[in-house]
């Protein structure tokens, strides 16, 4: 089996326990946060940490990964610096959007600030790591955020203290120590003669980060626009769904972007076709493996043992809103792996298409959600995603020009 493919299968087994640990953070989330104005607000803040940590990842990724071996991690961090702090300032602004002006010097909130500040520089360890080949150790060492979280919520109850505050709290010292522990993986010397990162860095242009701030940060939308077009706890609703999908999609996906951006580095294509196939069956088993979830969700004995465990009957609102996710999760893997080599290549190409995802979502969520209620938001995403496809579908390296 060739390095790749063990990569990949690696990262897919993996992600069994990032599902396990993700549907226990659920339940003890809704157990004490419910569908509730707080839990709203949880989630609004959670979105903001996931979206820094995301944007900063997709963009140093893109730039590191793809890169012969030579430099240091140490030379490479320094020309990473600049991102993720822009990215940590950029989070703590967006936070004061979707948390309300009252509560802004709240412990909550400064835990938030917390969460996104250690969120942005975390993440780029996690991509160093990730071009020293340590993909596995970043996927097992992910899951101790979602363990703090639990831990923090549990102890906010117990010791009747603020839930957000504590369920933030877990999170924050869970990516903290995960990204200590990941250093030793990450900081790997260069070599001697290696030339110097501004050599061989390329600095991204507007386009890359366009695109790395629409494509990649997609809850952002529903987060800020949650406030004017949902009811009370219909974002919770909305987020513990969410956890089911993200649970199945978040580990094929990061190694899907991995591999993808190393075949990016060289374009050929033999490549580009390979990754069309791999992007239609990748797709296809993300699908199937969320319309599975909703099916568990809706049998009864299931939902009985979860709405028993939380203590109120969660299981049957969110199994349509977790089964209305599968084209979203089918085509999102599937742009995953077929778009990179176009990200690579020809990153002004996907912005037009980008912008066309997004006015689509944002119409859909701001006027379906008056009909639909929260299955407006994964109905909308998946519409966001189906346009992608135009991206990258027809798509050769033999049309890019190099810049």
């Amino acid at each position: 089996m060739s390095h790749a493919r063990t990569t990949f299968v690696w990262m897919a087994v993996l992600s069994a326990g990032t599902l396990v640990l993700g549907m226990l953070r659920e339940l003890v989330i809704a157990q004490h946060l419910q569908a509730s104005a707080s839990a709203d607000l949880f989630f609004r803040g959670v979105v903001v940490v996931g979206a820094a940590r995301n944007f900063t990842l997709a963009l140093l990724r893109s730039r590191w990964i793809p890169l012969p071996p030579g430099p240091g991690a140490a030379a490479l961090l320094r020309t990473g610096l600049g991102a993720c702090t822009g990215v940590a300032v950029a989070s703590i602004v967006t936070l004061g959007v979707v948390i309300p002006v009252e509560l802004w010097w709240t412990p909550a909130s400064l835990t938030f600030v917390a969460c996104v500040t250690v969120a942005s520089y975390g993440a780029a360890v996690r991509a160093l790591a990730e071009r020293n080949g340590a993909e596995r150790r970043g996927v097992v060492l992910d899951w101790i955020p979602l363990v703090g979280t639990m831990l923090g919520t549990l102890w906010a109850a117990r010791g009747d203290h603020a839930l957000a505050m504590g369920a933030t709290g877990g999170l924050t010292l869970g990516l903290l120590i995960s990204t200590v522990l990941l250093w030793p993986a990450a900081s790997r010397r260069g070599d001697a003669g290696a030339p110097a990162p501004s050599a061989v860095v390329r600095t991204p242009g507007l386009s890359l980060y366009v695109d790395t701030l629409i494509y990649v940060n997609l809850g952002l939308v529903d987060s800020l626009l949650s406030m004017y077009v949902f009811g009370e706890g219909e974002f919770a609703l909305i987020s513990y769904s969410y956890m089911f999908v993200n649970a199945i999609l978040t580990v094929p996906t990061a190694g899907a972007t991995i591999l993808a951006l190393r075949l990016g580095g060289r374009a050929a294509l033999a490549d580009a076709a390979r990754l069309r196939r791999w992007a239609v069956v990748a797709g296809g088993v993300a699908g199937l493996g969320v319309v599975a979830m909703a099916l568990v969700l809706r049998w009864s004995v299931v939902a009985a043992i979860i709405d028993g465990a939380v203590g109120w009957p969660v299981a049957g609102r969110i199994d349509l809103l977790v089964l209305a996710s599968a084209p979203f999760a089918a085509l999102r893997l599937a742009n995953t792996v077929g778009r990179q080599l176009r990200v690579a290549r020809d990153p002004d190409g996907v912005v037009s298409w980008d912008l066309a995802g997004l006015v689509v979502r944002v119409a859909m969520l701001g006027f379906g959600a008056a009909w639909l209620g929260p299955v407006a938001s994964p109905l909308a995403l998946a519409l966001a995603e189906a346009i992608q496809v135009g991206c990258w579908w027809r798509w050769s390296p033999a049309s890019a020009v190099v810049k």
